[in-house]
């Protein structure tokens, strides 16, 4: 945050935001300096209070607010929050979004879907679906390693680039599925936006999820229509070896092979699986592996949970080896390409940090 600009004694909301009310006492709020976000109507009035009064003051209008004190620890705790996500003024976005459109026409004509789709016969078909997947998967699994082998041996530039580039309208897609759960319950969805690594996201309010059933479904509707781009892109390969139809399906079947059932990172999987047994999202999934395991927990649910995550680590693994031992043998250059593909992704998602980094540094040490 360049000096001079932002005091943490004395913040100063930035003017010109656009806020907006939503259902559940929830608010978007929007402003060309920060990522659109949806915050309760609590942190919104908090934020209007910010006018450059000292603390001891603001402390007192915020009593006055919520009808309880705050103790020094949690306003400053608020306010270093709001100044992480760019909201101060002089302060900047750790972790920024850019504002394409407004989702609301796109995802109003899918939710109505949601009715038949949120259903028992649908998970059915959906899980046919896979197991469908699956089968033209090792149907034509030589002649999908041969393929990818070429294009990294024949084409290795063009196929980095469309590896990360046609994963992208799916990545979208995949979010519009969650998206049309919340607005079939209710929940609006005011923006779509892109990341600083490419990726597009859906802003949504997901105050509206109150049930197990809604969150199930909310949580792996992204899935659900990952399956079904997977079977077409499948099918489509099927009859046809194509260069840019193995460019899209090379990444879904990656992320289906490795990434669609990891227990890490926050995921979807490992979220829906906690909604299933009703347990809490373990924050440091690796932590809870190492405690449980060492002393087994005493709860039916957490055991499930527990071995579940194993298992699912377990096949990670297994399949990450198998892979691996495959390109090995087929062709290495599939795997250097891969990581330079890791790499460039972080590089990507961590550019805006650095260069907010650099610019600061830049600026602290020349304030003139």
């Amino acid at each position: 945050m360049p000096e001079g600009k932002f005091n943490p004694d004395r913040p100063i909301c930035r003017r010109g935001i656009v806020a907006r009310d939503l259902i559940n006492g929830m608010v978007y709020i929007r402003h060309r300096r920060f990522s659109s976000r949806i915050i309760n109507r609590e942190s919104w009035s908090f934020l209007q209070l910010c006018d450059g009064r000292d603390l001891e003051q603001l402390s007192s209008a915020v009593t006055q607010l919520l009808g309880f004190a705050l103790t020094p620890e949690q306003l400053t705790s608020s306010i270093r929050e709001f100044a992480d996500r760019g909201v101060f003024e002089g302060t900047s976005d750790n972790s920024r979004s850019y504002r394409i459109c407004d989702a609301t026409p796109v995802v109003s004509k899918l939710s109505p879907l949601v009715r038949w789709v949120a259903s028992r016969w649908f998970a059915g078909l959906t899980l046919l679906a896979l197991l469908g997947c699956l089968t033209l998967l090792v149907i034509d699994w030589r002649r999908f390693i041969t393929s990818v082998a070429s294009a990294a041996r024949e084409r290795p530039v063009e196929s980095l680039l469309l590896y990360y580039l046609t994963f992208i309208p799916i990545a979208l897609l995949h979010e519009l599925g969650h998206a049309a759960v919340a607005n079939f319950h209710g929940g609006e969805v005011p923006e779509i936006v892109i990341n600083s690594n490419g990726h597009f996201a859906v802003i949504t309010n997901m105050t509206v999820l109150k049930g197990r059933r809604a969150l199930v479904w909310y949580l792996s509707m992204g899935t659900v229509v990952d399956v079904f781009i997977w079977l077409a892109l499948l099918t489509a390969f099927h009859y046809r070896n194509n260069y840019l139809l193995l460019m899209f399906l090379l990444p879904q079947t990656i992320y289906f092979l490795i990434f669609s059932y990891s227990i890490f990172k926050n995921s979807d999987y490992l979220k829906f699986v906690c909604a299933l047994l009703d347990q809490a999202v373990p924050a440091h999934p690796w932590k809870f592996l190492r405690d449980s395991w060492s002393s087994s927990p005493k709860e039916s649910a957490k055991r499930k949970l527990l071995w579940v995550m194993t298992v699912s680590l377990g096949i990670k693994l297994l399949v990450t080896v198998f892979l691996i031992w495959t390109f090995i043998k087929t062709e290495p250059k599939v795997l250097v390409l891969y990581l330079i593909y890791r790499i460039m992704v972080y590089i990507i998602g961590h550019w805006a940090s650095w260069w907010r980094r650099w610019t600061n540094h830049v600026s602290a040490k020349d304030p003139g």
